[in-house]
């Protein structure tokens, strides 16, 4: 058996806020939909959004890993810098790293603790990359913050210039790092030092997402009305509007949510179930994330604008569907599974969804498992897996338009060995549990 890349992206993209309960789920989807007149204060785009790219063929690119045999690309910039993270050759540590043009691999390191990772966003400038990282410290409370699997306390760091700076909670002992703008806006999650009875083990306090400000200072996004904690992914470069979810600390992904300005958030609505989040915003205001349908047995991707959430649906013969990041033309990429776990990464244009392993040669036994993110070149970052379950960070280029023109490595569908739905379903899985369950002894 082997760890499934397909099951970190889609748990971790899926609801890492939710892991900070250990459930998913939430309240009454009744009173999830926005009002007329919260609506007239959402960004408008245009009613029929088209892109002026239509991409068809992509160079695929295996990146580095960190010496183990698993890594994953989960975002990238529009410097061309890619960003995620990687087994170490011991098998039993993460790192986050990134790729760099040429193809150059940089172990980010940690802030002391053993393990570190890139699971979201990092949309800023050249060299400034975000994410979490374990501490040197015992977490007296043991809660698992980030999904290590350890008893250390994991903080967001900030890495420039090959240093790594943790970033402040609001005083509890854990945050995350999810995003970072072109003004050096950082977003993500702080602890609080409220105790809450409804966490699930090991949770024990409350959490609200935040912005670190460059100045120092910390803004605190607040939940929706009547929620008790919030956790937030995304921001834009004008830093006006950020996106997240908000729940309580037992169903923190219950709404699906824009913050404007840092004000009360707008809920985006639902696709009929009760766990839902808002992954990523683009400049343009459109917003995707994933969302249940009716009965919480199936997710969807959608793309949300005008005060609408369309569900992108998924690949014929697929059931589910999860979304990893959408760029400023409107192209979003993610994956879509089958019944049984098997993935197949997507990019969704024009109103169409894509399978990505037929937009590359197909003459290499790899299967494209997610898009992680796409840029507003079109560059796509995700992860493959071969027949030897050896699962790779990818980029693909665009064949017309890319800024990059290497030898493409080639590469062709096949289907993942065992199934991961379980997994998909569970939002409290991560990196690390994946490992422990799936390396063979």
């Amino acid at each position: 058996m082997r760890i499934s890349i397909t099951a970190v992206d889609a748990a971790a993209a899926f609801t890492a806020a939710a892991i900070l309960s250990g459930c998913g789920g939430g309240a009454s989807s009744s009173s999830f939909a926005p009002s007329a007149s919260t609506q007239q204060s959402i960004p408008q785009t245009g009613s029929n959004v088209r892109s002026k790219r239509e991409v068809t063929n992509y160079y695929l690119l295996t990146l580095d890993s960190l010496g183990g045999n698993v890594s994953f690309a989960i975002n990238i910039n529009d410097s061309g810098q890619a960003s995620g993270t990687s087994l170490l050759s011991s098998g039993d540590v993460e790192h986050a790293q990134i790729w760099e043009y040429p193809p150059h691999t940089i172990d980010l390191g940690t802030l002391g603790g053993p393990n570190s990772a890139i699971f979201q966003y990092n949309h800023g400038p050249a060299g400034q990359f975000v994410g979490w990282s374990e501490t040197s410290n015992i977490d007296p409370y043991d809660e698992n913050f980030c999904g290590f699997g350890t008893s250390h306390t994991c903080l967001g760091f900030t890495w420039q210039r090959g240093k790594m700076r943790s970033l402040p909670t609001l005083g509890g002992n854990n945050d995350n790092a999810n995003d970072v703008n072109w003004r050096g806006q950082i977003v993500g999650a702080a602890e609080t030092s409220t105790k809450d009875s409804s966490c699930i083990s090991p949770r024990v306090f409350d959490f609200l997402g935040v912005i670190w400000q460059p100045n120092g200072k910390i803004t605190t996004l607040p939940p929706y009305s009547g929620d008790t904690v919030s956790y937030a992914y995304t921001i834009t470069q004008s830093g006006q509007a950020a996106v997240g979810n908000s729940g309580s600390c037992a169903s923190p992904s219950a709404h699906a949510v824009l913050w404007q300005n840092a004000s009360s958030p707008i809920n985006l609505g639902n696709l009929g179930g009760t766990a839902n989040i808002a992954l990523d915003i683009n400049d343009r205001g459109q917003v995707i994330g994933n969302s249940d349908l009716s009965g919480n047995t199936v997710t969807h991707s959608f793309l949300w604008q005008n005060g609408t959430m369309k569900d992108l649906g998924t690949l014929p013969g697929d059931v589910d569907s999860f979304a990893g990041g959408i760029n400023d033309e409107g192209q979003v990429v993610g994956e879509s599974c089958d019944a049984s776990g098997n993935c197949r990464g997507y990019l969704w244009q024009n109103g169409s969804m894509t399978d990505l392993n037929t937009l590359i040669p197909r003459n290499k036994n790899l299967n494209v498992l997610f898009g992680g993110n796409i840029n507003d070149w079109g560059e796509i970052v995700g992860a493959t897996v071969n027949e030897q379950g050896v699962e790779s960070a990818i980029l693909l280029l665009p064949r017309e338009g890319a800024r990059v023109f290497s030898r493409g490595v080639s590469a062709a569908k096949s289907t993942p060995p065992e199934s991961v739905r379980l997994r998909l379903r569970d939002p409290r899985v991560r990196f690390w549990d994946l490992r422990e369950s799936a390396v063979p002894r």
